[in-house]
């Protein structure tokens, strides 16, 4: 037993022995060199705005055996995140200089050298401006995150042709291709598509019926018919199943409509469907989470404001009147609310008075109930659903009394710059941080990073007791 013991150990030796000899030899073509550790390959992180979605920047290594495990120690400036994955993001809340240092580490545990970083965050964008003075145009959300802002009139009251586009990411906008026909007091629908359906609007004395489509691939517009009537100052609605209610405006006559078309993207074509019970411009369409579609207010032939309400059945082809709201009103606004009710707040009456009066439909009662009241009376302003489920109202005007010659005085609008939130848990408007220009029938645009984009409008004041107005080209960030 202990000769068998002896030579088991003596085998046991040798090999411990060879596995030495071959692990510190160096040599035999089947070796391989221990890998190398990870080296980062970036310098710095490009700066940052505050209130701008920073563009995601990926930190990158050399070397090392994957996977990487990246890490950061310091201060990185509020609202920004980095990754595991070595991805730097966010929206800055802060400006400043902010240093932290990189790490990366493999997967065998060796790590790169750290990498020091200094990121500048500059202060909130100041002094954005479009490339053309414009009121009465659209802005749309476009799919790739970025937002077009077509038509419109400049100061001289000319239609626009022209468009640009607001790029998120660098806070600028750059022109892009213009439309077949100039136009204002028209509508700009994003399709299921990712296209823009614009249709109709106001060229000087002519109200069009012509429609085009953007393209955001191409950054171009083509025909897309015309509508059976030509009208301004409508209100398009894209409906669950893909197609565009088009429903009230002015024609030609100065004369509101009751008549209503549906385009279909697919065929390219708009269809008559049946009219509305009122004709009506300056009124509100909001699209229902059942697919219906409410109808309010607005003015009709006579100028006066309406109080009647009424449904759109997309199966059906039909409107049919609903419960009267509360207030006569023009120029309002409509908002779907998260829990499926609309809310509906401000315009005018018939009687040269402006509404701070709210109110809000519940589509299960079909009816009208008034809530809280806005900060301000205001018409012609924006309206725009945040994440969290409340609501940002945005300038407009408010009538006032001014001379139109001697002995003669008339209601013209001022333009606000206020803003003010509603909380619909409460019911309830507070006033929130005013803009940096007054301005009625701009744009408010909710962006991918949760800000608001403004853009454009008309600021108008009364220069002793005349009115003076001007065309804005100015932008700013809301929020």
């Amino acid at each position: 037993m202990k000769r068998f013991l002896g030579v088991a150990i003596s085998a046991i030796g040798l090999a411990a022995v060879s596995m030495l000899v071959g692990c510190c030899s160096g040599g035999g073509s089947g070796s391989n060199p221990p890998p190398q550790p990870p080296v980062i390959a970036n310098t710095q992180p490009p700066a940052g705005t505050v209130e701008i979605a920073y563009p995601p920047f990926t930190f990158a290594a050399t070397g090392g055996t994957p996977p990487l495990t990246w890490s950061e120690t310091g201060a990185l400036p509020g609202g920004m995140m980095f990754s595991d994955t070595g991805i730097l993001s966010g929206t800055p809340t802060a400006p400043g200089s902010f240093s932290f240092t990189v790490m990366v580490q493999d997967s065998g545990g060796q790590s790169a050298a750290p990498l020091d970083c200094t990121l500048q965050i500059s202060g909130p964008a100041q002094g954005l401006n479009m490339e053309t003075p414009r009121t009465s145009h659209t802005a749309t959300l476009l799919t790739t995150g970025s937002v077009l802002v077509a038509g419109g009139e400049d100061n001289d009251h000319n239609a626009l042709a022209t468009a640009e586009l607001f790029d998120p990411n660098t806070s600028t906008f750059t022109p892009t291709g213009s439309m077949a026909a100039a136009r204002g007091g028209h509508t700009a629908t994003p399709l299921n598509t990712g296209s823009v359906l614009v249709a109709g609007g106001l060229n000087g004395n002519t109200v069009l019926a012509s429609a085009e489509l953007f393209d955001p691939s191409s950054g171009s517009f083509s025909p897309a018919g015309s509508m059976n009537t030509a009208r301004f100052d409508h209100t398009a609605t894209l409906l669950q199943d893909g197609r565009v209610l088009v429903a009230g405006g002015d024609d030609a006559g100065a004369d509101s409509l009751a008549s209503a078309e549906l385009f279909d993207p697919v065929a390219g074509t708009f269809t008559a469907t049946n009219s509305m019970n009122v004709a009506r411009t300056q009124h509100t369409a909001t699209l229902l989470q059942s697919g219906k579609v409410l109808i309010t207010g607005g003015t009709d032939s006579l100028g006066n404001a309406l109080n009647s309400a009424e449904i759109f059945d997309p199966v059906a082809g039909t409107f049919t009147l609903t419960s009267n709201l509360n207030s006569v009103r023009s120029g309002h606004t409509a908002m779907l609310l998260p829990d499926n009710t609309v809310l509906v707040a401000g315009g005018t009456d018939d009687k040269g008075g402006t509404l701070a009066s709210a109110e809000i439909f519940d589509p299960s009662a079909s009816t009208f109930t008034t809530t809280g009241n806005m900060t301000a009376a205001r018409f012609h302003n924006t309206a725009t659903l945040l994440d969290d489920g409340t609501v940002l109202f945005a300038g407009g005007s408010q009538l006032v009394l001014a001379q139109c010659g001697d002995n003669c005085e008339t209601f013209v609008p001022v333009s606000l710059g206020s803003t003010e939130i509603f909380a619909p848990a409460s019911g309830t408007f507070s006033s929130a941080s005013g803009m940096e220009s007054e301005r009625a029938n701009h744009t408010a645009t909710l962006l991918g990073s949760g800000h608001v984009l403004v853009t454009g409008g008309e600021f108008s004041r009364l220069l002793g007791r005349r009115p003076i107005s001007e065309v804005l080209s100015s932008a700013e960030l809301l929020q």
